[in-house]
């Protein structure tokens, strides 16, 4: 009798979770500007963040960006060895939005 409550108990539990993922990685939309607008059009770069990807074949430089009440982040690739200065792949920059929100109509 107790195993099937805490088993429903460990379900519950793990549906909320993969409903709060969901909803985290929903605030970042995808953007075509690039890390070279962004700071064209004064966003000022507030943190950067080093680390190795989930593939563990490269590492990665995150740049926080804001202007006023707009934030983005944008990821840097490049090989893991310690001698690779130069990205080895295209920056790709998010927008924050609010959870949920579309993308905005072209």
């Amino acid at each position: 009798m107790r195993l099937p409550a805490i088993a429903l108990g460990l379900l519950a539990l793990s549906a909320l979770a993969l409903a709060h993922a969901d909803e985290s990685a929903s605030q970042w939309r995808f953007t075509e500007t690039t890390l070279f607008d962004l700071i064209q059009n004064n966003y000022t770069i507030i943190a950067v963040t080093s680390g190795t990807t989930r593939s563990g074949a490269s590492a990665e430089d995150t740049f926080f960006l804001q202007k006023t009440n707009s934030v983005f982040k944008c990821f840097e690739s490049r090989d893991a060895n310690a001698g690779a200065k130069r990205a080895t792949g295209a920056v790709e920059c998010y927008e924050l939005t609010k959870p949920g929100a579309t993308a905005p109509a072209k």
